[in-house]
């Protein structure tokens, strides 16, 4: 399954692209979950991120199929 990240998880990571085995379908929790495990670094983050697959937003109980891209978006603050 392929992760992007953006922002400061993009940092965290030291990448834009992630490539994560996990057996599909899965939920989007669970591949949050193997995703802590495999990189403990985001693991501060991924509790407020979004999650979107193509251009819909998703929640955490949605399923993953192994051909969709899962796309985290950290929050973002300002004025």
């Amino acid at each position: 399954m392929q992760i992007e990240l953006y922002g400061r998880l993009r940092e965290a990571a030291n990448t834009h692209t992630l490539n994560l085995s996990l057996d599909t379908p899965c939920t989007i929790a669970e591949a949050l979950a193997a995703l802590i495990r495999e990189y403990p670094a985001l693991a501060d983050e991924l509790p407020r991120v979004a999650c979107a697959v193509g251009d819909a937003m998703r929640t955490r109980q949605d399923t993953l199929q192994g051909d969709e891209t899962l796309v985290l978006l950290p929050p973002v603050s300002g004025g």
